[in-house]
């Protein structure tokens, strides 16, 4: 049995899960991802790591996550997102692993200890690679543009947008 979590702060976003065995905690992983991600990124990325340390077990497991958003999108066929349909493929791959959701903090020792880590991770974690989202993509360059560029003028009509700034992007 398998537990996940994803955390956030301003400027980086940490993943994690955790198992247990007889009451003992005998697996983590606490990773950090890069600073453009948002939390339900980091929430689907320790999914998807459990799913994969799970995968080498070959034996029928549970995994719990509190991110319902992240269990819905697993079970959307049209999801256009990366990262979910990684996950998909995954399961797909290995029927004896089933995703399960959980109420968070509601005292239950894995899912508190996922949170934790998930914490720790940004701080003290290794680093996972995932792509970004292009709508995510799309907010950073919007919020880029808007800090370095003072805009003078705008025009246009719905489709097409011009944008006059008053000095030169670096």
């Amino acid at each position: 049995m398998f537990f996940t979590d994803g955390s956030k702060t301003d400027m980086e976003t940490g993943c994690s899960y955790c198992t247990f065995e007889n009451g003992i905690k005998v697996l983590e992983l606490k990773g950090k991802s890069e600073t453009f991600h948002a939390v339900f990124q980091a929430e689907l990325m320790g999914l998807k790591e459990a799913i994969i340390r799970a995968s080498q077990r070959n034996e029928t497991t549970k995994i719990w996550t509190d991110s319902l958003s992240s269990v819905i999108a697993v079970l959307d066929p049209h999801t256009p997102h990366q990262l979910v349909r990684d996950i998909q493929s995954l399961l797909t791959q290995n029927r004896n692993i089933m995703v399960r959701w959980i109420k968070a903090h509601a005292g239950y020792r894995g899912n508190e200890e996922a949170d934790t880590l998930a914490k720790k991770a940004i701080t003290e974690g290794v680093v996972v690679k995932a792509r970004n989202p292009l709508c995510e993509l799309k907010q950073q360059l919007q919020e880029l543009f808007l800090k370095k560029c003072k805009i003078v003028g705008i025009m246009g009509t719905l489709d097409v947008l011009f944008i006059k700034c008053s000095k030169q992007l670096t």
